[in-house]
Order: structure tokens, then C-alpha cells, then sequence
């Protein structure tokens, strides 16, 4: 009877082996899932020396990331601000043409005609104030959620018309400076109205977050992060501009309410004696206006045209920076593909070998020794 010698148990020479196989095991496992999913390890643990780095970059990738994101949604609504106050702008070359036509002494109906579109214009002047953008409503600063004017289609036939018109009807009487201060006063921030019977009614047809003064509308432009510690105001707000001086009685200091009063005032103007010197002065005033209004559309327009173009060379700035940081990343995470296939085929080689060498020693007897 041949005797086997005792190998495994308590055999060092077994043991070996086992260990051997399961550490060949591990790396080839680990092996596989490298060429599976293409990165060394799918934890910074696995990283090894090179896992500090690895977690300093990411932050850094996700946070441009997201500032890329934010550019992103501030560049939709400027190009939605962009066009809606283009069209504005062209409600304000109409009226500034109409009024250039009522040069002289004109009929009824070539006024009228005039009349006519100035309370076309007003409601759609109402719908470019609500456009809305990714994130609601573009000339809402940061009141978004809600629209600019309350009652967009509504403009022509509001309080504020109504009160503009009833004023307007008694040029002859108050002449055309104080036709215009009492719209303007009307029309600016906080204006209310005292009818005949004693009721007072808030005319502005802005939202409440907007029916404010010309300065703290402005503050309310949203903001866009666009990079570490770097937030800038964007947009416009339908109601921003310049507080006037107690001196400044025509001008709310508001490009969009004075447009809105001077149109008022024109779609008020259908029964009219255009042939008095009210009428004139009145007509003379509202186009020092509109040129003034035109003029500050104009500046707004650049403004917004100025916050496009920095925002892009911003977003094409983070995008060098993500593209370098990202392949620094790769170079600490991906694999390569040819060397983890050398590397696999020896550990297999490695592997079938050692399994030789158990089942050869499984074999063994004491025979074998001698």
C-alpha cells in the first residue's frame, strides 16, 4: 500500500498554493472589471496613491458643471428678453412715426387711424412684458413665477387708460404740460386714483412685486452663478430705470411705463381739436419723449447684448477648464486596455499553473520522494 503524503490541512505547501490562487483570483477579477468598465476602480480606495487627486478633481468638474448650467439658463432668457424688447422697441418707432404724421392740422380719421394702433400697440406691449423664458417670466426679475402686467390684453381699457383718457380730454382746459406731468404722475410707481365719490383705486397694472420705484425694480434682476464667487445680474425687469427728481415731472424714470403712458395718451387723442396749440404742444412733448424712450430701449438692447456675449465667453472658458480638468481625471481613472490584456493573460497563465501544480501534487506519494 502506498502511502500519500498529507498535503493539504496543515501542509505549508498547500497552503501556499491556496493563497496563491486566491490572490491570482482576486487580481483577475479585478482584471475583468477594469476592461468592463473601463476605469481601475469604480471607489477612490481603489485608486491607490493617486485617490487625493482624484477626489480634488471631481468637485471641481461637477461645480463647472454646474455654473455651465446656470449660463446656459441665463443665456435662453436674454435671448427671449433680447426679442421681446426688439419688438418693444419697434411698438416705440411706430408711435414715434404716428406722431411725426400729426404734423399740422389733420381730419379725424387720419387720427383716429393713429388712436387706433397706439391701442393696438398697448396690448401687445403687454404681451412681450409677459414672455416667458426656461424659467418663467423674463421681464419678472426675480419674481418669475408671476406675470408683469396683470392684465396683459387688458391694457387699453385698465384704470390707468381710463384715467390717462379723461385727463387727456380736458387739453384745451389744463394745456399739454399738465396733461403730461398728471399721466406721468399716473403712471409712475404707487399712483392711485380719488374718483368723485370718494374711492381710491391703485392704477398701476404691474404685478405687485413690480409696482414699485424704478430703482428697487432693478435690484430685482436675477442673478446667475458663472463661476467660483462669481454671480452677475441678468435680464431686465419691465419696471427698472432711474428714480426722477422731484424736478423731473415728465418721466416715470421707467423706459417701459413712460412708453406705456405716452401710448395711453395717444390712443386717447381720437376726438381731439388738432388744429389748437395744446395739441401741438402735447404732440411736440410725447415726441421729445418717445426719442428719449427709443434712445434708452436702444442702451437696454446693448446691455442685454453685452451680458450675452460675456456669458458665452464665460461658458466657453468653463468648458477648456472641464475639458482639461475631466482629462485629468481619466488619466488617474481610466485603464489601459492593451496593458490590463497583457496583464490579464499572464495571471491566467499564472493561474492554470498553479492549478497544474495542485493537481500534480494531489498525486504524489511517498514513492515520490525517493
Amino acid at each position: 500500500m502506498s502511502t500519500s503524503v498529507g498535503l493539504y490541512g496543515a501542509s505549508g505547501t498547500a497552503y501556499v498554493l491556496q493563497q496563491a490562487v486566491s490572490t491570482l483570483t482576486d487580481q483577475q477579477t479585478a482584471l475583468v472589471a477594469q476592461a468592463t468598465t473601463g476605469v481601475v476602480s469604480d471607489t477612490y480606495a481603489g485608486l491607490g496613491d493617486q485617490r487625493g487627486q482624484a477626489l480634488s478633481l471631481q468637485p471641481q468638474i461637477t461645480a463647472i458643471s454646474t455654473w455651465q448650467t446656470s449660463i446656459s439658463g441665463a443665456q435662453t432668457n436674454l435671448s427671449v428678453t433680447q426679442s421681446a424688447l426688439t419688438e418693444i422697441t419697434s411698438l416705440n418707432t411706430t408711435l414715434q412715426n404716428d406722431l411725426l404724421s400729426l404734423n399740422g392740422t389733420y381730419g379725424k380719421e387720419t387720427l383716429a387711424t393713429v388712436a387706433a394702433s397706439a391701442q393696438t400697440a398697448l396690448s401687445e406691449l403687454g404681451d412681450y412684458l409677459n414672455a416667458q423664458g426656461s424659467t418663467g417670466y423674463v421681464f419678472a426679475g426675480t419674481d418669475v413665477n408671476n406675470a408683469p402686467v396683470t392684465d396683459a390684453g387688458g391694457l387699453a381699457n385698465s384704470t390707468l387708460a381710463t384715467v390717462t383718457s379723461d385727463v387727456v380730454s380736458q387739453l384745451d382746459t389744463l394745456g399739454a404740460s399738465s396733461v403730461l406731468e398728471t399721466a406721468t404722475s399716473y403712471a409712475s410707481s404707487g399712483a392711485t386714483y380719488t374718483s368723485a365719490d370718494g374711492t381710491t383705486v391703485n392704477l398701476s397694472v404691474f404685478s405687485s412685486a413690480l409696482s414699485t420705484d424704478p430703482s428697487s425694480a432693478k435690484g430685482l434682476e436675477t442673478k446667475a452663478v458663472v463661476g467660483q464667487s462669481s454671480v452677475i445680474n441678468v435680464g431686465m425687469v419691465a419696471t427698472e430705470g432711474t428714480t426722477p427728481t422731484s424736478s423731473q415731472t415728465t418721466t416715470t424714470g421707467s423706459a417701459i411705463r413712460d412708453l406705456m403712458r405716452n401710448l395711453m395718451i395717444v390712443a386717447s387723442l381720437g376726438s381731439a381739436d388738432t388744429s389748437s396749440s395744446n395739441f401741438s404742444d402735447l404732440v411736440t412733448q410725447l415726441k421729445a419723449s418717445t426719442n428719449t424712450v427709443g434712445t434708452e430701449l436702444s442702451n437696454q438692447e446693448g446691455t442685454l447684448g453685452l451680458m450675452q456675449s460675456s456669458l458665452t465667453t464665460q461658458s466657453t472658458n468653463l468648458s477648456t477648464m472641464s475639458t482639461m480638468l475631466t482629462s485629468q481625471l481619466s488619466d488617474i481613472k481610466d485603464v489601459d486596455i492593451a496593458a490590463v490584456s497583457v496583464q490579464t493573460g499572464n495571471v491566467q497563465d499564472q493561474l492554470m499553473a498553479s492549478y497544474t501544480l495542485i493537481s500534480d501534487l494531489k498525486g504524489m506519494t511517498l514513492a515520490s520522494y525517493i
